[in-house]
């Protein structure tokens, strides 16, 4: 007896969940250890951070909005229309971070912004992830991006994850000629 459908329902669920983060933690490991390698290819086009942005918040708004979070985007100066990057990189980099933003915040907003760095030379293109989720404890803020490491134990028995994610995004920054920090 396989039991009734309800139970059934909740069986194909939860092997679901287990196959997807599976998955992701496979593809995660993947990419660190093609990083780690020296085997990451970067393909620098001519690419609209417009439409990767797009993209990006169009895949993360439904579980912002499954939360009761609001996620905003902000481009308070000139941001130009193309720019020479590796576009899906780019956007695995932006789902990492609005990506975890959204998933440690409870209430409140993540607010991605866009903005235009004149400071550097050539200028370039900055983002700012801003949330009112959980935090991070401040002796706690430079192991984040080492692989494997989340900020507190209880954080991966609540929210789950592979503690690749930053570690991953912080070498593509790298690659991409950016970097990334935290406060």
């Amino acid at each position: 007896d396989a039991g009734n459908p309800e139970d059934r329902e909740d069986y194909l669920n939860s092997i679901h969940q287990s196959a997807t983060h599976l998955l992701e933690l496979i593809n995660d490991i993947l990419d660190l250890s093609r990083i780690e390698a020296g085997r990451m290819e970067i393909d620098r086009v001519a690419c609209s951070p417009h439409t990767i942005i797009a993209a990006v918040l169009s895949l993360l708004r439904v579980r912002a909005e499954e939360k009761g979070i609001h996620l905003v985007c902000q481009w308070p100066d000139g941001v130009p229309d193309t720019i020479l990057t590796d576009p899906l990189r780019l956007k695995q980099l932006l789902m990492n971070l609005v990506g975890n933003a959204v998933k440690f915040t409870h209430r409140g907003e993540v607010r991605l912004v866009c903005r235009l760095d004149r400071s550097l030379h050539p200028p370039q293109l900055a983002f700012d992830v801003v949330d009112s989720g959980i935090g991070i404890p401040a002796d706690k803020l430079e192991s984040i991006f080492d692989a494997f490491v989340q900020a507190d134990s209880s954080v991966t028995r609540e929210f789950g994850g592979t503690g690749l994610g930053l570690a991953i995004s912080r070498r593509i920054a790298q690659a991409l000629g950016g970097r990334i920090t935290v406060q």
